[in-house]
């Protein structure tokens, strides 16, 4: 057997110090726990609570998808790819390095479609709220389309994912090997073209698309909300268009900031790494930044829980009732027989006497 050094004494990396690997494993398990948590929370209020099964059929069925995506995001890119970054080597079974570039990679487009889709439905819904354009069924059909789509995109990295070894190095690494890859340098034609298709598709259009919806739903709203001003309101009425415009706009404000900022330094890092050279490499693209690039992308499984679902007051009160320990299923006040088209603007509402109209939602709530 032929001796080797280890990548650590080879090719030194700050991560590899103690006290940068101490921070960094607190980030990952402080993202893991909180994207764990607040996704199965969601999963469950959407599942079993009963006003959202009743009355937001078809957004549950987006809110669960992301959910889902998610959670699949947080159990199969954030763990892998933590311990490869710590430990700088592949400790896992050969076979895993190509499954496990699939299931990332597709959770994660799965996730930035549905994000898009989200903000699609929201956009229609704000602009023709008389309208049903996306009902059950064909949001059922929308999903397994993106999940379809999401996991196609994905199979490259699986196809040409591989476990290798160097005759120089101690250990066995999980790379990409692309027919054309120059080994020298490192640089592939193919690599570098799916790496651009990677970065308009999951990261480009994606935030492009969702800024301009929640552009328009804010034009929109600000139009509506002038033109009720210019009727006689009594204050409580004017108080409350002001506060839902305002819980929009700091919604809409936090989705598109947050996908941006958390998605695009990884973007930026991985857009470097297939057009620059592995050679004489700058700072950014150390093993360190790589990881800090990692974190900030993971984080948006963890916000998206708190974007979409914490400004919703729905999801808000069933999640304060669950940590209560309360059993309903649904508010107390809300023994009544509730269309889905009610919660989306429109009409067909069957209410009894304890239905507090408070809790029916506007249309200009349904973006919440």
């Amino acid at each position: 057997m032929s001796n080797c050094t280890n990548i650590r004494d080879s090719m030194f990396e700050t991560i590899d110090l103690t006290a940068i690997r101490l921070v960094f494993g607190m980030l990952y398990t402080l993202v893991w726990v909180a994207a764990i948590v607040g996704n199965t929370l969601v999963l469950y209020v959407v599942s079993f609570n009963q006003l959202f099964q009743v009355s937001l059929s078809v957004r549950s069925v987006f809110i669960g998808c992301l959910a889902v995506s998610d959670l699949l995001m947080s159990l199969t890119s954030l763990p892998w790819t933590a311990v490869t970054i710590f430990t700088r080597e592949w400790i896992f079974p050969a076979p895993i390095c190509k499954l496990i570039g699939v299931f990332q990679g597709g959770s994660i487009f799965v996730s930035s479609f549905t994000l898009t889709v989200i903000a699609l439905d929201r956009c229609l819904l704000i602009l023709k709220p008389n309208k049903e354009i996306i009902g059950y069924n064909r949001a059922m059909a929308i999903v397994v389309v993106i999940w379809v789509l999401g996991y196609s995109l994905a199979l490259p990295v699986g196809i040409f994912s591989r476990a290798v070894s160097y005759d120089q190095l101690c250990g066995v690494f999980c790379e990409e090997i692309w027919p054309d890859t120059e080994m020298e340098s490192g640089r592939s034609a193919g690599r570098r073209l799916y790496g651009l298709s990677v970065l308009l598709s999951q990261f480009g259009v994606p935030a492009l698309i969702s800024s301009m919806c929640y552009w328009l739903i804010s034009r929109v709203m600000s139009s509506q909300l002038e033109r009720r001003r210019g009727h006689t309101l009594l204050k409580e009425s004017e108080e409350k268009l002001v506060n839902r415009k305002a819980r929009a706009n700091r919604m809409m404000i936090a989705m598109v900031l947050g996908f941006i900022f958390a998605w695009m330094p990884l973007n930026a890092i991985n857009l470097y790494r297939d057009w620059g050279s592995f050679v004489n490499r700058p700072w950014f693209s150390t093993v360190s930044v790589f990881a800090l690039c990692h974190v900030s992308a993971m984080t948006s499984a963890a916000l998206n829980p708190v974007i979409y679902s914490w400004f919703n007051p729905q999801f808000r009160g069933a999640i304060q009732s669950l940590c209560r320990g309360e059993q309903k299923r649904g508010k107390s006040k809300l023994h009544t027989e509730i269309h889905t088209k009610l919660v989306e603007g429109r009409t067909d509402v069957k209410i009894k006497p304890e239905l507090n109209l408070d809790d029916c939602h506007q249309p200009g709530d349904q973006i919440l």
